[in-house]
């Protein structure tokens, strides 16, 4: 109960979400848009910032330094908090012991894309070329570490393919490389494809999810063409610095869950084939442990490094 005062006026100033990622893909905009309905229950306000930089480690090793108040939090992924840890040797933080979970907030597959001018037409012609290609194919992906790039290596490994790696600083810089042919294949997370899914400069191969996404009906997924225990999926969620107050961080998950449910925030997620999921404060612990056991398994099967 001695927190119950910082619960009573919690938030009574603005508070600040750190997003690891650039402004405008599919994690920048998740986050905006449930700080938008946040806004509604937290008067004083939402400062949402971008620091971007090291595969998201700059804004975690910030966070993970920030005072234990409640009021800087961070938009966590999977590459971020489940990935990074297995793939960097050297952090000066361990989101496991310096990060508090408070609840996830959606997730959602990925889907492999290629450029118009790409020869393959399809999944199959593109594993054919991979594995005959001379030269390794270059693919592109929202940064090292993101659950994107493992599916990849994992696919590299499984199927010895000729690929190349290129990460970029987000979804949004490398799906614009893609549509202007600076790079011809990509994997990207599915609200990062989304506003894009009509051009006719990108083609979808094959999606990551359980089933067809909705956006994309016609194309198969892993699973449906024999992949089996493919699962690129990634997800967000929000966490906070250890030590912050247990009475907070209920409040934060109460204010969060309770936006979740808001039929207009859930078809405003749908629409970049984002799917809400929100959970209690104990239920994200014990995803982010198995999180944290999957990826590091992927991270040894791929043999990723990070660049």
């Amino acid at each position: 109960m001695t927190h119950a005062h910082g619960q009573s006026d919690y938030p009574n100033r603005p508070v600040t979400i750190v997003v690891p990622v650039p402004a405008g893909g599919a994690t920048d905009q998740t986050i905006r848009l449930v700080a938008r309905f946040l806004q509604n229950k937290w008067k004083n306000g939402i400062v949402i910032e971008n620091r971007v930089g090291a595969s998201g480690n700059i804004a975690s090793a910030f966070v993970a330094k920030a005072p234990a108040d409640g009021y800087t939090l961070i938009a966590s992924t999977a590459g971020t908090f489940a990935i990074n840890p297995n793939l960097f040797k050297s952090l000066t933080f361990d989101t496991r012991k310096d990060f508090i979970p408070i609840t996830q907030i959606s997730t959602f597959a990925a889907v492999l894309l290629v450029h118009e001018s790409f020869p393959a037409k399809n999944y199959e012609e593109f594993i054919t070329m991979a594995k005959n290609s001379r030269d390794p194919i270059s693919y592109a992906t929202s940064g090292s570490g993101s659950a994107q790039h493992l599916a990849m290596e994992k696919l590299r490994s499984q199927f010895k393919l000729q690929l190349n790696h290129i990460p970029y600083k987000g979804g949004a810089p490398a799906i614009n490389d893609l549509l202007g042919g600076h790079v011809k294949v990509m994997m990207a997370g599915m609200g990062d494809a989304s506003a894009h899914l009509n051009s006719s400069r990108i083609r979808p191969l094959v999606t990551t999810g359980k089933s067809r996404s909705p956006l994309l009906l016609q194309i198969p997924t892993f699973s449906e063409l024999g992949v089996m225990d493919f699962d690129a999926s990634g997800w967000h969620g929000l966490h906070a610095p250890a030590g912050t107050p247990a009475d907070i961080i209920a409040k934060i998950n109460a204010d969060v869950t309770a936006i979740m449910a808001d039929p207009q925030l859930r078809q405003l997620m749908a629409s970049i084939d984002v799917e809400p999921r929100s959970s209690t404060v104990n239920e994200f612990k014990q995803f982010m442990e198995t999180q944290f056991v999957k990826w590091k398994e992927a991270a040894e099967l791929s043999g990723a490094k990070a660049d």
